[in-house]
């Protein structure tokens, strides 16, 4: 098994086609906090030979909820079924509506990987290989995507961040070091700029915020700021 609010029931199924006014209703509730990303996704993933109960359903999302700190978060749930596999996606509202504070994802790799062993040995199901967390075998890491919300907020602002991905690629790739790098950004109209716990951040043509390692394919973290040392990122 892989797992990667007003009118929220605690289960609700939504039918396919209307997850974006959920979405929709999940921003509003989130507009007092200061959370952009509002919302957490996660997909429950059967093997094609598995079919779960109701009832395992059930025991699935709620053992990954509580994993991730989540518990009694308004959530929603997406099913689809695709060549006779069903698989579901839960969305959940990040953000504590008595705090009005978003709940910290750290780790959520991990805890996604200890969830799907928990569950292969209750239900007795086939053990996958995990792609990602401690367990990851090396060299199966697949390559950096885009997040949910990233995709929903591209949505809104008609920049799809799969597509500028590409571009910064190439724009890395164009340049030979971080002050070239960061000269090309500016001349495709984007901003370099300090982030609060990220030392290179992207502001696209939107005002929005990106990380530069996840706009970058194939470049890790560290590689980016020893290429980065001579950049001069706005503060």
């Amino acid at each position: 098994m892989r797992t990667s609010a007003s009118r929220f029931a605690k289960c609700v199924i939504l039918p396919r086609g209307t997850s974006r006014g959920a979405l929709r209703e999940m921003e509003a509730i989130a507009l007092g906090s200061q959370s952009v990303n509002f919302f957490y996704h996660a997909n429950i993933n059967p093997l094609e030979t598995e079919d779960l109960t109701a009832e395992q359903w059930r025991i699935a999302v709620d053992l990954l909820e509580k994993n991730l700190g989540l518990t009694d978060h308004a959530r929603f749930i997406v099913e689809h079924r695709k060549k006779g596999r069903t698989h579901r996606h839960v969305i959940w509202l990040r953000v504590n509506v008595h705090t009005m504070r978003a709940v910290k994802m750290a780790d959520d790799y991990e805890k996604h990987q200890a969830t799907a062993r928990e569950l292969e040995k209750q239900f007795k199901l086939r053990p996958v290989k995990s792609v990602l967390g401690t367990e990851c075998a090396k060299g199966a890491r697949p390559s950096r995507r885009a997040k949910s919300w990233e995709t929903f907020r591209g949505h809104k602002t008609g920049i799809d961040p799969h597509a500028m991905t590409k571009e910064i690629t190439a724009l890395y790739r164009e340049s030979s070091n971080g002050a070239a790098f960061a000269a090309r950004l500016s001349a495709s109209g984007y901003g370099l700029v300090r982030g609060n716990e990220q030392p290179y951040c992207l502001l696209d043509k939107a005002g929005q915020l990106h990380s530069l390692t996840r706009r970058i394919e194939g470049v890790g973290a560290a590689a980016l700021a020893a290429f980065m040392r001579d950049a001069r990122p706005h503060p």
